[in-house]
């Protein structure tokens, strides 16, 4: 069996009815639908794994690496040793998202689907964009949207969006989004649209006293823990001015996502690579990885 070495994965595309031509234009991507909505960076849902884009691998689903490697690519922080436990994508909201919610574990073990936690790095918005997330005091699941609570978004911001908070993604938010290994939407509203709704278990997995929190990582904090009580991950923004090595654990793989610049990736082993913005490289455990940059550059760096 060919040791692991840093992977890429083909993108995997859904067109959405919400979604634009952002990913397209900026990523310098020729397969993308029209509209493309999101396009899952790095995926182990059963039925939509990613497969990998280069090397020995090239063509092998992740679902296949995990069966094949275990806590090897996964890590000892995994809370299973069977499925990769995040899902990565980038979203182009060129309309509004409905308004939904994500059950936490026990509303999802009650009510048959996944449990979500999800965190939003806000890559770039629109001079009016913004989100609604949370509920006005005394409001009530048949009183949304009114009642939602408005949030201006800025490039560079981060959202952590518990399981069970009512949420919605406004116009003109170009978003990097890291959750757990789930598909699992209740919809409330869909402003008008026509698309099935899901009230009854969005009763049940709605949590009205929940906040967003909001954070922008700076020199001397870079670093955040994120979903807390289930399979929590980490998550840091790294801006190269200078090479820099970085190295996996036992504990846990490492994704690298090219927010902007441009840089080289090199290990002990084969397949160096260049990441220009749009690029994510899974780094296994266990493995150290020279960043050189090109130019000024922005990772985004997750772990569990």
């Amino acid at each position: 069996m060919h040791p692991l070495y840093p992977l890429t994965f083909r993108h995997i595309y859904k067109d959405y009815l919400w979604g634009g031509n952002r990913i397209a234009e900026q990523y310098h991507r020729s397969t993308t639908p029209i509209p493309c909505a999101e396009s899952w960076e790095l995926s182990g849902m059963p039925g939509c794994a990613s497969t990998v884009a280069h090397g020995a691998f090239e063509g092998v689903g992740l679902d296949e690496l995990v069966s094949a490697f275990g806590r090897d690519l996964l890590g000892e922080k995994a809370l299973s040793a069977e499925e990769f436990p995040l899902l990565v994508k980038v979203l182009d909201a060129h309309q509004r998202l409905s308004v939904q919610v994500h059950p936490d574990k026990v509303a999802a073990a009650k009510l048959g689907g996944r449990p979500k936690h999800e965190m939003w790095y806000i890559l770039d918005a629109d001079e009016e964009a913004g989100i609604w997330a949370g509920m006005d005091t005394e409001a009530t699941l048949e009183d949304l949207p009114e009642k939602l609570i408005f949030h201006k978004t800025h490039a560079g911001e981060i959202y952590d969006l518990p399981a069970g908070l009512v949420h919605a993604v406004g116009a003109g938010n170009f978003i990097y989004e890291v959750q757990q290994t789930s598909d699992t939407t209740y919809r409330i509203d869909d402003w008008g649209r026509g698309r099935e709704l899901h009230i009854e278990q969005a009763r049940q997995a709605l949590k009205p006293e929940l906040r967003p929190i909001r954070r922008v990582l700076e020199e001397r904090h870079r670093h955040l823990h994120l979903a807390k009580g289930m399979q929590g991950f980490d998550f840091a923004t790294l801006d190269l001015v200078r090479p820099r090595t970085l190295r996996t654990t036992a504990q846990s793989f490492m994704i690298l996502f090219c927010a902007n610049g441009k840089t080289t990736l090199e290990h002990m082993g084969p397949y160096p690579l260049t990441l220009l913005p749009g690029d994510l490289v899974l780094v296994p455990p266990k493995l150290g990885v020279a960043l050189t940059p090109l130019a000024p550059s922005k990772l985004l760096v997750t772990t569990l």
